[in-house]
């Protein structure tokens, strides 16, 4: 359970089909993105810890 709500913007588009595919692959895409491992990185998960400002 992730625990989150996730909202998509569509920028444009006429085909409901084509919409609904391109906004699920790019989810799939950006979660792939955030949980991969980089092997520079070694064993650490991707992580915002001590980068963003606040």
């Amino acid at each position: 359970n992730a625990g989150l709500c996730l909202h998509v913007e569509t920028l444009y588009g006429d085909n409901t089909h084509h919409i609904i595919e391109s906004c699920f692959k790019a989810t799939a895409r950006a979660l792939r993105e955030a949980v991969e491992l980089d092997p520079r990185a070694g064993a650490e998960p991707p992580s915002t810890k001590g980068v963003l400002g606040g």
